[in-house]
């Protein structure tokens, strides 16, 4: 059986909106062990923010604002999306993360981790 999007990726991930300060994106993907969070602004998908992103600030970063740092296009695919589809576009561009939609909303986040579970799964010797 083919692996699905739907059911390989992390479902309802943590957001952060666009008006919080980097500080507490640090703060948020240390406490949650996570490197990339969605960015949202009135309850829409507006963005994506990546650790790498956050080390971008040096010195005092109670003044910087997620909307100063984060990718304002994120790619984003449906949930109906073929997970080799997403895995070759992943492979293909250098990004750590794919947001899920769903019906228009924010229903997922797919990470390079996701896909080494993925990976593992189909090559645990037990499935050969």
């Amino acid at each position: 059986m083919q692996p699905t999007l739907r059911n390989s990726m992390t479902r309802h991930p943590h957001s952060i909106r666009l008006d919080e300060n980097v500080v507490t994106a640090r703060r948020l993907m240390d406490s949650l062990h996570v490197r990339h969070l969605p960015v949202l602004k009135a309850g829409a998908l507006v963005g994506v923010i990546s650790d790498r992103d956050l080390k971008l600030v040096k010195g005092d970063a109670s003044g910087v604002l997620i909307e100063d740092l984060c990718v304002d296009d994120p790619v984003t695919v449906d949930i109906d999306t073929n997970l080799f589809v997403v895995a070759s576009l992943m492979a293909e561009r250098p990004m750590g993360s794919v947001l899920i939609t769903e019906s228009g909303k924010l229903a997922g986040i797919f990470t390079t981790t996701d896909a080494c579970r993925v990976l593992a799964d189909l090559l645990h010797p037990e499935r050969r």
